[in-house]
């Protein structure tokens, strides 16, 4: 299950006394996972560890609109992962999500805005239980960062945006790094004739340029085999720095069914050690009702890796993009149904399949969840 955000859109305008909305979700599962640890299989390694947990989700947002053009908006969340397997218990996990937003309209069709996302990971495995891991996910992110959005012709939207990222890698302070962030989409709406589908097509691009605290890794050349050369910090100190620049593409149909489409494209140019990838991320989402009031939702993934230098990280960390405890760098395929019991309460079925078929090391795992959703809006 993707550990869920809760949020509330709005949309510039005069206050009125309904303009404010308060919504509280609450999500209580039971999961079994068959590879915890999200390692590859290696020639002579044991195998994957398997375990059930429990999962829980529990999120809070406000919004409200303040007169004068401008809108406030506010969420929390908090969810965490428990392990019921001895082996599987140093990946228990507890997150804690927040962000705010403030806008003001400063023309007819342009707003100008401020905001700032806070995310924390806190793993209960010990440094070295996490860097055997092949993904620890024990880390801190607060980005603030300003937007100007402009209207573009008929339907669309122009969006460029500016700030900055401290991030906190807990099992390893080599990583930790602060980065400017730019970024710049555009959007365009349209809808049909007799108004049943709606299209949207967005674009855009993004870069961190991120100054860690470590050193840059170099490669020993000498008194090695030449495939089992160490890495080593950089003797003259040359710190670790990365351009981790993005781009994505994607079409969606909003009607009866929805289907998307999207393209991203993730370059991480680095000056240290088998840290430069180029990553590409194929998406394909699909969501209809089916008889009995149930409802699907898939969606698949395709992600293609290619690395600069010989040596591919096992799940490099300055070339990921740390959003959640649940992300993966795989090829991936999820299905979910769900069904309204009741106003408020929802039941959800989830299945989740993570491989590496383009890649050259045996990747798999598969995750299956059944939970309850209750929901005040």
């Amino acid at each position: 299950m993707a550990i869920m955000w809760v949020a509330c859109g709005w949309d510039l305008g005069a206050a009125r006394a309904d303009d404010e909305r308060i919504s509280l979700r609450a999500e209580l599962g039971a999961e079994y996972d068959s590879n915890v640890h999200r390692t590859e299989e290696l020639p002579g390694a044991g195998g994957a560890v398997g375990s059930p947990l429990g999962r829980a989700v529990l999120g809070w947002s406000a919004s409200d609109r303040l007169g004068h053009g401008q809108d406030v908006a506010f969420s929390l969340l908090g969810a965490s992962k428990v392990f019921a397997a001895q082996d599987a218990r140093s990946e228990n996990v507890g997150i804690i999500e927040s962000g705010g937003s403030w806008r003001i309209a400063t023309g007819a069709r342009t707003r100008l805005g401020v905001s700032a996302a806070y995310y924390e990971a806190i793993q209960a495995g010990t440094q070295a239980e996490q860097q055997l891991s092949g993904e620890a996910r024990d880390f801190r992110s607060l980005a603030p960062v300003a937007r100007f959005q402009s209207g573009v012709g008929d339907g669309g939207m122009v969006t460029v945006g500016g700030g900055y990222r401290w991030f906190r890698f807990k099992p390893n302070h080599d990583y930790d790094f602060g980065a400017p962030v730019l970024s710049a989409e555009y959007q365009l709406t349209r809808e049909s004739a007799d108004g049943s589908v709606d299209w949207d097509l967005a674009a855009g691009a993004g870069v961190e340029l991120r100054r860690f605290v470590g050193a840059r890794l170099v490669r020993q050349t000498t008194d090695c085999a030449p495939d089992s050369c160490p890495l080593l910090p950089d003797a003259a100190g040359t710190v670790h720095q990365d351009q981790f620049v993005s781009g994505h593409a994607s079409l969606t149909r909003t009607g009866k069914v929805l289907l998307g489409l999207g393209y991203a494209l993730q370059w991480n140019r680095s000056n240290s050690y088998a840290e430069t990838l180029l990553r590409h991320v194929g998406t394909v989402r699909f969501t209809a009702p089916l008889p009995l009031g149930v409802y699907l939702a898939a969606r698949a993934e395709l992600v293609y890796v290619t690395y600069a230098d010989r040596v591919t990280l096992l799940g490099g960390r300055s070339g990921q993009a740390y959003a959640t405890i649940d992300d993966e760098n795989r090829s991936q395929a999820r299905a979910e149904l769900s069904r309204d019991l009741s106003t408020r309460l929802q039941l959800i079925a989830r299945y989740s399949l993570y491989v590496n078929p383009l890649g050259q090391l045996h990747y798999r795992r598969q995750t299956a969840t059944l939970s309850l959703a209750f929901t005040i809006d």
